[in-house]
């Protein structure tokens, strides 16, 4: 009888429920969620590039923590700071405000696991206006600040509610010194040993060298390494490359996952890298990859997602655990920049170090292991090669 009455109801209804059998419950939750869109994104950055809020410093700075306060208002998400959206950031004398960070949350639902904290993060403040010419930073960092504001409305507006509670922070002052995320950490609204995981964004629209162009990289899961099947998991037929590497490839804290890293909180640093227009007037709107900007943004969502509802999170390892999978990342990076070296203009003596260690590396992926100091010539390349062509 069964047999007879999906004939009747034809062949798309039982292959539904072919699939609905055969998909876990936990996919099929994912899939029913908002997600982040590409054409909201896209008009998130072209509202933060906009001349009206000058180059997001400043005056402009002001009128874009507001904007976040309206964001997370017209969301219905509840205020971070004790009934405010707004944390002044003092310079010294309490009466001298140079910034404000803007924060928004959402409750858990699980009376044991409420109090313990997700946080997602992007700083907002760029360059501002110099001699007159506007600044717009749409890769630093619209395009984070687009992600997060993305995936607090995706949360905000999903029917089912997260275990854990969520913030979402937009940092000022990052660009002077991470001095936003230094004074967060310092006045943090909640304990910070309820903070489980810490995920920041910061230039995710374009490519390294703008060549890299599959890649979007992410730092942190050496000291958290029960992360990486998530980030496996939520990578998974996403048009992205996701490259985990280790933090020290950076020679200093570049984003606001640093005052985290330094409190031994568990974070993850994600980044499409620098590209030819960092920190010059030409960081547009119009030089954004949109759809890899949506992706990411995707990636990510579920990675708050998941974080929000596991039964537990990774915690924090002190002796970093870096993996095979680093070495083959710095050498497709590697690759890409040699087929690139005209356009980057890659000098004999950079050419002559690049394909010798490409060849070094390679001989590293077939063995399957590295040892601490083929991996510290690595990484010390690495910030070579880095500094030199970027």
């Amino acid at each position: 009888m069964m047999m007879t009455g999906i004939r009747r109801l034809g062949l798309p209804f039982a292959l539904a429920i072919t699939w609905f059998a055969m998909t876990p419950a936990a996919s099929r939750s994912q899939e029913s969620r908002p997600q982040p869109e590409e054409a909201r994104l896209r008009a998130e950055v072209k509202t933060l590039t906009s001349p009206a809020l000058g180059g997001r410093r400043g005056e402009g700075g002001r009128k874009t923590a507001q904007h976040l306060v309206e964001v997370f208002r017209a969301l219905k998400l509840e205020p971070l700071f004790d009934g405010r959206y707004t944390q002044a950031i003092p310079d010294g004398a309490p009466d001298r405000i140079i910034g404000h960070n803007v924060g928004a949350r959402l409750v858990g639902s699980d009376p044991q696991l409420r109090d313990e904290w997700i946080i997602l993060a992007a700083h907002f403040d760029h360059l501002g206006v110099r001699e007159g010419q506007l600044y717009p930073g749409a890769d630093d960092n619209a395009s984070g600040v687009a992600m997060m504001l993305e995936v607090a409305r995706a949360m905000a507006q999903s029917p089912e509610a997260s275990k854990r509670s969520v913030m979402f922070i937009g940092f000022d002052l990052e660009e002077i010194g991470l001095y936003g995320s230094r004074y967060f950490v310092e006045h943090s609204p909640v304990p910070l040993k309820q903070i489980s995981l810490f995920i920041t964004a910061d230039m995710i629209g374009r490519s390294l060298g703008g060549v890299c162009d599959p890649y979007v990289f992410v730092m942190g899961s050496e000291h958290a390494p029960g992360l990486r099947p998530w980030i496996n998991q939520a990578s998974q037929q996403q048009p992205v490359k996701v490259g985990m590497l280790g933090t020290d490839i950076l020679i200093l804290d570049r984003s606001d996952y640093g005052p985290f890293r330094a409190r031994e909180i568990p974070y993850l640093f994600f980044s499409t890298g620098e590209n030819p227009t960092y920190h010059t007037p030409d960081d547009r709107p119009e030089t954004l990859n949109y759809p890899k900007l949506e992706a990411i943004s995707q990636v990510i969502h579920k990675l708050v997602v998941q974080a929000a509802s596991a039964s537990k999170v990774p915690t924090w390892i002190q002796a970093p655990e870096n993996t095979i999978e680093e070495v083959a990342t710095v050498r497709d990076i590697l690759r890409s920049l040699l087929e690139n070296r005209e356009t980057l203009k890659i000098g004999v003596a950079q050419l002559y170090l690049m394909n010798n260690t490409v060849r070094t590396l390679e001989a590293i992926v077939e063995r399957g292991s590295i040892t601490s100091s083929e991996r510290a010539t690595m990484v010390n390349v690495a910030r070579l090669v880095l500094i030199a062509i970027l």
